[in-house]
């Protein structure tokens, strides 16, 4: 009866710790889920540049013409729940499950002519760069056209609406050390060589923005107040890929479409021609946030 007691405790203490073992879908599953988060954050970055405070600059053809030429930088905020829950897989402990993701650009807007409509170029590339040990590259483009609907004057804000299209693409290579978790979760017929030996985690994303928005602006001397809406539509992909110098042992692709509403605003400080243009966004349906700071020349 006694051997039968330990045989049963024996039993169930073995059951308890196999359940208790991540397994190889998990940490797959736990990357699928991250690839998730990107496309659904990738298009919250892609639009927090572009935004100048008035809601239109007025006709190129004029004295002045009107136009502006600036840089801005922004960041939105960028879960990584998935990858944190992953790479604890592997017995790397991320301190945080929230990064920060940049995105800076080199702005140009130009006034329209005959009809009261602005069109605003926006473009950064960032070729692939080691920072921290970790490889980045990164590239964005975008154009949006902005119709005047009211166009302001001494008493009335300036309203207009618009469309502008985003494009962001760009991949982050993080070097690990595989276990033997991640030598199993690599392929079932992995040589025991891979166990201990270093592996790349590469992660390619990108992302295409439809957004229409509306905005309204008044300037008030040396400082002009803000704020809009914007609804959008983007067609995302992302793919990691886990591999070495010579064989890719694991990769995975995750394409979405996802739909944002977001509420932006704040204000410019003008000094001549000179602006510094501070933005807020809020997406109400990713309950994701940007800041974009922004300098220019404008006539």
């Amino acid at each position: 009866m006694k051997k039968l007691l330990i045989t049963a405790a024996a039993a169930l203490a073995m059951t308890a710790l196999a359940s208790a073992q991540v397994t190889p879908a998990a940490f797959t599953d736990s990357l699928d889920d991250f690839l998730g988060e990107i496309n659904s954050a990738l298009p919250d970055n892609a639009v927090i540049g572009g935004t100048w405070s008035d809601a239109y600059i007025g006709q190129i053809i004029g004295i002045p013409p009107h136009f502006g030429v600036g840089v801005a930088a922004g960041v939105t905020r960028f879960p990584i729940e998935g990858f944190k829950k992953a790479m604890e897989m592997t017995n790397t402990d991320l301190p945080v499950d929230t990064l920060i993701l940049p995105n800076f650009g080199a702005e140009i807007r130009i006034g329209g002519f005959l009809m009261p409509f602005d069109v605003g170029l926006r473009g950064m590339v960032m070729p692939d760069t080691e920072l921290g040990g970790v490889t980045v590259g990164y590239q964005h483009v975008g154009v949006d056209v902005r119709y005047a609907v009211l166009k302001g004057n001494l008493v009335m804000p300036s309203v207009s609406v618009g469309a502008g299209f985003y494009h962001t693409n760009g991949s982050l290579v993080f070097p690990l050390t595989a276990g033997d978790l991640l030598g199993s979760a690599i392929s079932e017929s992995a040589p025991p060589a891979i166990t201990g030996q270093k592996v790349d985690l590469g992660l390619d994303f990108g992302t295409n923005v439809f957004e229409l928005k509306a905005q309204v602006s008044k300037g008030l001397v040396i400082i002009t107040p803000y704020a809009g809406v914007g609804v959008s539509m983007a067609m995302s992909e992302s793919t990691y890929k886990l591999s070495d110098a010579s064989t890719d042992y694991l990769k995975s692709t995750v394409s979405e479409t996802v739909y944002g509403a977001r509420v932006y605003g704040g204000f410019s400080f003008n000094i001549l021609v000179l602006k510094l243009d501070l933005t807020g966004s809020y997406n109400v349906l990713s309950q994701n946030w940007g800041v974009n700071f922004g300098t220019r020349i404008q006539l």
